[in-house]
């Protein structure tokens, strides 16, 4: 599958207020990915980690619509890695990136989300 790399910076921190938070990586638009929710391998620090990635436009709030957002939810991982260089490797495809009315209807999606992503890795 295709590796996504780039540098982690600021986002709006919506992830981490409904519970998920993510990092957000500043990254060139990757020709041969198509949108959506995966599941992924995230290298950072030089150790690899289990998450969830959205590659594609913003899903909730304001943004510009030709803007590419790159965020990865990293399981069990709570570190400050600003201006860190990240790559994510993208393993499966879970679904398509879709726009929602509220935070609390995206934060169901993500529960689900995270739900798929850990039976992905337990049947390993």
């Amino acid at each position: 599958m295709c590796i996504i790399s780039g540098k982690v910076i600021k986002g709006l921190h919506i992830g981490k207020k409904i519970g998920y938070p993510t990092i957000n990586v500043e990254t060139d638009v990757v020709k041969n990915i198509e949108f959506g929710i995966y599941i992924c391998e995230i290298k950072i620090l030089n150790h690899k980690y289990k998450g969830v990635v959205h590659y594609g436009t913003k899903t909730i709030g304001t943004s510009d619509p030709d803007k590419i957002y790159c965020e990865a939810n990293i399981f069990n991982f709570n570190k400050d890695v600003y201006n860190k260089e990240v790559e994510i490797k993208l393993l499966k495809k879970i679904r398509d990136v879709r726009e929602f009315k509220s935070e609390a209807e995206l934060k169901k999606q993500i529960a689900k989300d995270i739900k798929i992503t850990n039976k992905y890795f337990n049947a390993e």
